[in-house]
């Protein structure tokens, strides 16, 4: 029996896979994820905006995750187990700010271009 290579999920914003390209592939973001609309969701029907129990499955990648976050009115909320580095500071501020992540930075833009690129066509 063989094994099958992982393959990765497309995001459903930008287009790119919901992952990264080396031998350690796996699934990153929020991959296959269901919602449900609930029963006051019928768009004219309720106070909602999704069909009632209708499911909704789609993927996003982490750097459309983030992207999402960084537009929210409302950042959400992080747990990084020390309440000093729990605000949300969007990934491009990361990368530019903290000193351990220089190593993995120009890595990063590259991608971080790419998936800024595609989720604008």
């Amino acid at each position: 029996m063989t094994q099958s290579k992982w393959q990765p999920q497309p995001c459903n914003l930008c287009g790119e896979p919901c992952g990264c390209n080396h031998k350690h592939a796996s699934a990153l973001g929020l991959v296959n994820h269901t919602e449900m609309g609930s029963y006051c969701s019928t768009p004219g029907n309720g106070c909602g905006a999704l069909d009632d129990g209708a499911t909704y499955t789609f993927s996003l990648c982490e750097f459309c995750l983030d992207w999402l976050f960084s537009r929210f009115k409302i950042p959400p909320e992080v747990d990084r187990g020390d309440p000093e580095s729990n605000v949300f500071r969007p990934a491009e501020q990361r990368v530019n700010e903290d000193d351990w992540r220089q190593l993995g930075r120009e890595r990063f833009f590259s991608e971080f271009h790419k998936r800024n690129k595609a989720r604008a066509t």
